[in-house]
């Protein structure tokens, strides 16, 4: 018969009520007692959330037998960690969440008997130690496996059965083994590739990087297809957070430590986590069974994110003291100062001291470090092969981007109604366009590079000096945002396009209408000039892409594409091949001498950007849309075949190869631009 009834499971990363009813008190007087001073320790913990939310910091005097968190040394934390697992190892070689038999845990160990077995050996192995029953340790994970792969608890509030106990199951008990050297006997990936099927999206917030992390452990990454699925749930804020919570967002910066990329929007990420921790160190911020983890969520995020910054620095010492004060004199760590030990705690809190470097791990490191449970040994940083370069954080999405023809600058189109250029250098912003009344939806570099050409939803587009951001000209007349720009070959005549469906030709010097080129049924969403200025190609929501005579303006011809929509438009450098991107996951390319179509590319999602390399043969084409992660495949333009694959984070607007052919630049809806170095 349980002391206390919880209204509602505790679940690891979850809010629930801090709200505990007495079921019934039917057992001897002794446990009576005990259940009356559990809920008077539940009541002083949340007293010290509530002081806490004033300012007045958590009251250590909770916990008597609390140790000095001032005078404590690594070697007095290490040794009563190790008295801590021997007072809580079982026979079977599994171990109790605290130190009583009694004491049912909280978070993890309260979710599933697997986590306090996974963590006295994770950090066994961080400090080299011997378990108590290590053979009988291993033995009882092996036997806690089902032959379809399913690791399963037998205690715990979770159900074993479902998609999210299977989920944290397997990953512990493949993290456990992973930390003791041993295979599982049974293969566990078809338990992940199941659930990866549907089942994943919905999962809480902080099961997102089990995924990779699990792979990893069995020896493969993520696959490429589950990778887009997973990245489309991790949405951020302005701040860089996902789900409002540091713990889903450390779980975010997590997943791309796994994957080896920069973490989309790092920097407000870092910004808010130093902005939210409070002054005794901690980041308990909400009600406190929803923030169990959250010191070590906000330390991770500095430690990877911000590595050596000394704002970072001084505010992870600030979290160890924190930490500290923590301990009890068991040897353990509660949650909180003044809560009971608990394996879980120990985890977390002694992770942390791991990080900020307070204690030390084994000399040499174990095998295989980063796949020790959630990361406390990572290294910082670990960037894959083709990451970006750089990846710089704008204000808002990006609709568009294009290098200067020398290559050394980038022009970027923002939702913020402004357009920037970037040096390709670093990243640095080295001018702002300002001028128009809503998002910039369209930006490109004259042939000469003294001048850009931008199209915005305030129905306008500019002529702008690329030296010193000045407006040249306004080109008005459009009803309806103007969607592409493009400048001719010669540079004396840029065209516009937009909602109305009309392009629209302008002088460049002077600003005044040349011609309105009208036959298209729906809006225009990309215009590209021949390279020796002999056409010119507009691509719409109709399906059709026009090919205009630059003499008498008329369509040379009319090629239906699709029956949804043409989304972006690209020629080879000489001329002799058209691609376009459609919706719904194709692209087609032409010769542009009988206009046949040579080539289909198939795919997911939609085709937001296609853009030639200079030489004409890769094509790098963009896939993805609003729900699912995006992907940018460069293609080799003979058969098809993929050459490079570059994951982004959101749906990726736009693209372009540098004039060397050696960069990418891609802009995306999660407002990052990223360059990329090409082979």
């Amino acid at each position: 018969m349980p002391l206390l009834k919880l209204d509602r499971p505790a679940v690891p990363g979850i809010a629930g009520p801090f709200v505990c009813r007495v079921a019934r008190l039917t057992m001897a007087g002794r446990r009576a007692v005990v259940a009356v001073v559990q809920i008077a320790v539940l009541l002083v913990v949340s007293e010290g959330w509530r002081a806490e939310t004033n300012g007045i910091g958590v009251a250590r005097a909770a916990n008597p037998g609390a140790t000095d968190a001032s005078t404590v040394s690594p070697d007095e934390v290490l040794d009563g960690l190790r008295r801590f697992f021997q007072a809580t190892a079982r026979p079977d070689g599994s171990f109790q969440p605290g130190i009583s038999p009694e004491y049912r845990g909280m978070s993890d160990s309260a979710y599933s008997d697997l986590a306090a077995v996974t963590y006295a050996a994770t950090l066994h192995r961080t400090f080299g130690w011997k378990l108590p029953h290590e053979e009988r340790t291993i033995e009882f994970l092996l036997g806690r496996q089902k032959a379809n792969g399913d690791f399963f608890n037998v205690a715990g509030t979770v159900d074993p059965l479902s998609s999210e106990g299977r989920t944290y199951n397997t990953t512990q008990g493949l993290v456990a083994l992973t930390a003791l050297g041993v295979q599982p006997r049974h293969d566990p990936l078809p338990v992940f590739e199941a659930i990866l099927r549907e089942d994943y999206k919905q999962l809480p917030a902080y099961s997102t990087s089990f995924f990779p992390l699990a792979y990893l452990c069995a020896g493969k990454p993520i696959p490429e297809k589950a990778d887009r699925g997973i990245r489309a749930l991790m949405v951020q804020d302005e701040t860089g957070y996902t789900n409002d919570h540091v713990a889903a967002t450390f779980h975010a910066s997590h997943y791309y430590s796994l994957v080896g990329e920069a973490t989309p929007r790092s920097r407000a990420m870092v910004a808010r986590v130093l902005r939210d921790q409070n002054a005794n160190g901690s980041w308990l911020i909400n009600m406190p069974a929803r923030d169990r983890h959250a010191t070590f969520d906000a330390v991770f995020v500095l430690a990877h994110e911000a590595a050596g910054e000394p704002a970072a620095v001084a505010a992870i010492q600030r979290a160890v003291r924190w930490v500290l004060s923590c301990r009890n004199a068991d040897g353990g760590f509660g949650h909180y100062p003044g809560s009971t030990s608990d394996a879980d705690a120990n985890y977390f809190h002694v992770g942390v001291l791991v990080m900020a470097g307070f204690l030390r791990p084994a000399d040499p490191l174990p095998p295989r470090p980063e796949l020790l449970s959630w990361g406390h040994l990572m290294p910082v940083r670990k960037v894959r092969p083709n990451a970006a370069r750089v990846a710089w954080e704008a204000p808002g999405w990006v609709a568009a981007v294009d290098f200067s023809p020398v290559g050394d600058r980038l022009a970027v189109a923002c939702s913020d109604h402004t357009a920037r250029v970037l040096a390709v250098a670093d990243g640095t912003e080295k001018l702002a366009l300002r001028g128009h009344n809503d998002g910039v939806t369209a930006v490109r570099f004259a042939p000469s590079g003294t001048r850009l050409a931008t199209g915005s939803m305030d129905g306008d587009a500019a002529i702008w000096d690329a030296a010193t951001g000045s407006r040249l000209q306004r080109l008005a007349g459009h009803r309806g945002a103007v969607m592409a720009v493009a400048f001719a070959p010669s540079g004396d005549m840029v065209a516009t396009a937009g909602l109305d469906g009309a392009v629209r030709l302008w002088s460049v010097e002077t600003g005044r209408p040349l011609a309105t080129l009208a036959g298209h049924r729906s809006w225009v969403s990309s215009l590209e000039f021949h390279p020796r200025g002999e056409w010119l190609a507009s691509g719409s929501s109709d399906g059709r892409i026009m090919v205009w005579s630059l003499t008498d303006h008329r369509p040379i011809q009319a090629l239906d594409a699709t029956n949804a929509e043409v989304r972006s438009l690209a020629i080879s450098a000489d001329g002799s091949t058209l691609a376009a991107g459609l919706r719904y996951g194709k692209v087609k390319l032409w010769s542009t001498s009988d206009w046949r179509v040579i080539r289909e590319i198939a795919s997911q999602g939609d085709h937001c950007a296609v853009a030639f390399a200079p030489g004409g043969r890769r094509l790098a084409v963009t896939e993805g849309d609003w729900n699912r992660g995006a992907m940018v495949r460069i293609h080799d333009r003979e058969d098809g075949r993929v050459l490079t694959k570059l994951p982004q984070t959101g749906e990726t607007l736009s693209l372009d190869f540098s004039p060397d052919g050696r960069r990418l630049a891609t802009g995306s809806a999660d407002k990052t631009v990223r360059l990329w170095d090409l082979p």
